[in-house]
């Protein structure tokens, strides 16, 4: 193992208050002018959630629908609110002006009815997390509703806690104040409670905590409280007693009548048990939820993950449970399980013995439980599939695909059923043309023809609306859908990648291979980078996107072939792919002009590639990289410690921790002979950005080019590419 120390004698040069670099050369203006048509078609609109409205409200007035969207005149994401959907309206009111640099992420968008927190009613509003600074410490805040103020006539003291929002009429208020991390909050169906995680115990644990909505509700009164809110809530889930373990644990529903809970336990990407906890005595002491064992699963319990756990609101099935995992097959479905009696029926489930419904051989994702609906998407080699399971009606019980007239490269969605609507979709589609954009879609007019196929799967043609207000601007460029590319790793594992070339491959061109982080993420048909068009068009790149080994989205086998010591094993992914442009691509590629690129784990990937296959390489730019598995694993935030371990192996174990330094790209340094660039947010809690200072100062010290950019006020995942230009095009 090679000793690595931080140099004390580094001198930045600082080209804006935000940026520090070292060894980075000025950047070529044209650059910055020709990204600007890029950058402004890429920012879309994505979707929030329906406001939430009392029953006696909903029929006068219609729930209208928080957005998000980046405006040209801001540097971060802000709020947005849209009207129904079946209101012709085009307004696109900016509820929030946030005016603080870079750095903030905000997560967990949860309207809510009201609350009574400052002994009166405060109609409207929600509640979300947001991070400042990019250390991923979110806090819980709430925006008030205009609606509420507006119709009474009353004026919201300004509160202590309050954020500037000037000159928007939306108001934020704090509602946590310490370096914990909060996340998943979950408002239950009666809007008297809502769930949430936190760290706040001991600074390890990811535990649920319950706090009241409400307790004594006068609606219509005045608030003369303005007092800094001290949020009151109490601790569901014990916290860990093992010495150097962590719980981390997962919000999946709150029953209908707020008497229980279901929550999912985070032990890696592949064992993700089922629990349940009654939550109905208030004065309860936190407790070990309950493990639910599904009956007949494939798996082991403890490689069984369950990814979405939903109750029935169907009145009287209550006790139903609508689930997606891989506890039946390689891959995750649709079933549900039934508390009572214990029993499971497969909806999905694509083992021909188990007699699904609908089976389908992909994982599923999204699940969606309203009293008429159950909706969920299908995750098919990288596009997205929406479909309905009608609970009523003529076409009860059948699995129906959605097709519709747009190309759905990725798609999200919800439903107004929290305002008894739960026929009101609202889609957030993404294709390959466009950033992502709104449409609106009625059920009820879907479900009126349905056809089945020569397969045996119905179908439904979806006619959309799109929201005129909330759709992304067409490019001024060239654009190219992808094509999926297969090849044949060193063990003859079938690995796809994406792929798009600039001339159609009708002559070579340089190509930049994307690596994805996580690792159990997925690039799908949308993943692009921020100057994906750029390097495209201007460039004249061809750009490639691989799923390796460990990729989501390919059964759960694929996804554990990479966990600790079969690290390297996908790091060989990129070498066959490497292997297969030298032998079956030489007249699409320039396998003289290749680079490599990475963000998180993609980093990693990056520096891995750079030791192995350097000869090969053009440059390499890492964003947030890994580049010492031991240091990285002694060092990330504590609650995510024990999770990283699973995948990446205990560096506490002499044995792993002796394969992980040996696997370091930090301690093979001296392999890299190419170009690299490495860019890193200094307040990353992921990845310590020491990693990133070591490796440039490694490097450097061979005497191989390289650069540095930290960003101040950054966390983990921005991304910078300045360094490909040079090196691609030189």
């Amino acid at each position: 193992m090679i000793s690595i120390a931080i140099p004390e004698d580094l001198h930045y040069e600082r080209p804006t208050e935000k940026i520090k670099t070292l060894d980075v050369p000025s950047l070529d203006g044209s650059i910055t002018a020709g990204l600007k048509k890029y950058q402004d078609a890429s920012q879309g609109y994505t979707l929030g959630a329906f406001e939430r409205l009392p029953q006696e409200q909903e029929s006068v007035n219609k729930a209208r629908l928080y957005i998000f969207h980046r405006p040209a005149d801001a540097q971060v994401v802000q709020i947005y609110r849209v009207p129904h959907p079946e209101d012709d309206s085009l307004d696109l009111e900016r509820v929030t002006h946030f005016n603080m640099g870079t750095g903030i992420t905000i997560v967990n968008f949860s309207p809510i009815v009201g609350d009574d927190w400052h002994g009166s009613w405060r109609a409207g509003g929600a509640i979300f997390a947001m991070d400042l600074d990019g250390s991923e410490k979110f806090q819980l805040w709430q925006t008030l509703s205009r609606r509420f103020w507006e119709n009474s006539g009353n004026v919201l003291p300004a509160l202590p806690t309050e954020l500037d929002n000037k000159p928007g009429k939306g108001r934020i208020e704090r509602l946590t104040h310490d370096g914990f991390r909060y996340s998943q909050i979950t408002v239950s169906g009666s809007n008297k409670i809502f769930a949430y995680l936190s760290t706040k115990e001991n600074g390890k644990d990811t535990l649920v905590y319950i706090a009241k909505l409400t307790s004594s509700p006068e609606k219509g009164t005045q608030p003369t409280d303005a007092d800094v809110l001290a949020l009151n809530s109490r601790l569901i889930t014990a916290p860990t007693q093992a010495s150097g373990k962590t719980s981390w644990w997962n919000i999946q529903s709150i029953s209908p009548d707020d008497k229980s809970i279901i929550l999912t336990k985070l032990q890696g990407s592949s064992s993700q048990p089922l629990y349940i906890v009654d939550i109905s005595d208030p004065s309860a002491p936190p407790v070990e939820p309950e493990l639910i064992v599904l009956p007949g699963a494939a798996s082991p319990e403890g490689a069984v993950a369950i990814r979405r756990a939903k109750f029935s609101q169907t009145p009287g099935q209550e006790h139903l449970l609508y689930i997606i995992t891989d506890a039946y097959g390689d891959f995750t479905s649709v079933i549900t399980y039934d508390i009572q009696n214990r029993s499971v029926a497969h909806i999905t489930t694509p083992e021909p013995s188990l007699r699904s419904i609908g089976p389908i051989p992909w994982n599923t994702q999204r699940l969606t439980v309203s009293p008429k609906y159950v909706l969920f998407t299908a995750n098919v080699e990288g596009w997205s599939n929406l479909f309905v399971f009608p609970l009523e009606g003529e076409h009860q019980g059948k699995v129906i695909l959605m097709k519709f007239e747009q190309e759905t490269c990725a798609m999200t969605y919800i439903t107004n059923a929290s305002n008894e609507e739960p026929w009101h979709v609202i889609l957030n589609i993404a294709s390959s043309r466009t950033a992502y954009s709104l449409f609106s879609l009625d059920l009820r007019l879907t479900l009126e023809k349905v056809e089945k196929d020569e397969e045996g799967q119905y179908i439904s043609n979806a006619s959309v609306k799109p929201y005129s207000q909330a759709q992304a601007l067409t490019p001024e460029y060239r654009t190219l859908p992808p094509r999926l590319l297969k090849y044949r790793s060193f063990d003859d594992l079938p690995i796809s990648a994406m792929y798009y070339h600039p001339f159609e491959s009708q002559k070579p061109a340089p190509l930049i291979i994307s690596i994805h982080g996580g690792p159990a993420s997925q690039s799908t048909s949308l993943s692009k980078m921020p100057i994906h068009g750029y390097l495209l068009n201007e460039l004249g790149c061809a750009i490639m996107y691989p799923n390796v080994r460990g990729s989501d989205g390919y059964g759960k086998r694929f996804m554990a072939a990479d966990d600790v010591e079969k690290r390297e094993d996908s790091v060989k992914d990129i070498g066959s792919l490497l292997g297969y442009i030298q032998t079956s691509m030489k007249e699409e590629i320039l396998s003289d002009r290749i680079a490599v690129v990475g963000s998180s784990y993609g980093g990693y990937m990056t520096y891995a590639c750079l030791v192995h296959y350097s000869p090969q390489l053009r440059c390499g730019v890492a964003t947030c990289p890994i580049g010492d598995w031991p240091s990285f694993l002694k060092n990330t935030a504590d609650y995510r410690r024990a999770n990283r371990r699973l995948e990446y192996g205990d560096e506490s174990d002499p044995a792993i921790c002796e394969f992980l330094t040996n696997i370091s790209p930090l301690n093979h340094a001296q392999k890299v002979t190419v170009p690299l660039m490495t860019s890193h947010g200094e307040n990353d809690t992921r990845v310590p950005v020491e990693e990133a200072i070591k490796m440039w100062s490694m490097v450097k010290r061979n005497g191989v080019h390289t650069e540095l950019l930290v960003a101040r006020g950054e966390g983990h995942g921005l991304s910078f590419f300045f360094l490909l230009r040079r090196f691609l095009t030189e």
